[in-house]
């Protein structure tokens, strides 16, 4: 696979050109402090310092129906292809993100973090939870405090065009 593109457009989100089946049900983002945690000598209790942030977790919902053209499962296997995709280490795939909730929130890249999928007897229908967490490596971090010390940074999130879309590097 070449680059890959993950966008949120319409209710579509497309990986490598490729609209992901299904219709999207909903879209969450959840982000909070880090606090580091220490006991008071004679004190009961532990006082909390806060260190900076955690990774922003993005949790996508999905609904795979049936048409002639494929079911549920095939919807469901071309998903899970994207989920076990690697890249040339073989670890998981960073994914640069460019969604207006999400670039709202900073976030630039994610790492497709899991999927959760379930069905019931009612209906021909799977539900399907895709979660990303937000991939911030430590030299961005570094290089993102340096900016806020020193030079201004050059765009802020709210600048970037919002039509963008989310690449994938897999080499």
């Amino acid at each position: 696979m070449a680059d890959a593109v993950l966008s949120f457009a319409h209710g579509a989100i497309f990986l490598d050109g490729i609209c992901l089946p299904g219709l999207l049900t909903s879209l969450s983002v959840r982000g909070q402090v880090r606090y580091d945690l220490a006991e008071q000598d004679g004190l009961s209790g532990k006082t909390k310092t806060p260190l900076g942030w955690e990774d922003d977790s993005i949790i996508l919902s999905l609904a795979l129906t049936s048409e002639d053209e494929s079911t549920c499962y095939d919807k469901l296997r071309i998903i899970n292809g994207w989920f076990s995709g690697q890249d040339s280490s073989g670890n998981p795939m960073v994914l640069r993100v460019a969604n207006p909730h999400l670039l709202a929130r900073g976030i630039s890249e994610v790492v497709f973090d899991g999927l959760e999928s379930s069905e019931t007897d009612q209906d021909d229908i799977i539900n399907a939870s895709l979660k990303f967490s937000e991939h911030n490596p430590p030299v961005v971090k570094t290089e993102v405090r340096a900016a806020a010390t020193g030079a201004a940074p050059s765009t802020s999130a709210a600048e970037v065009d919002v039509d963008q879309r989310l690449m994938v590097d897999v080499e």
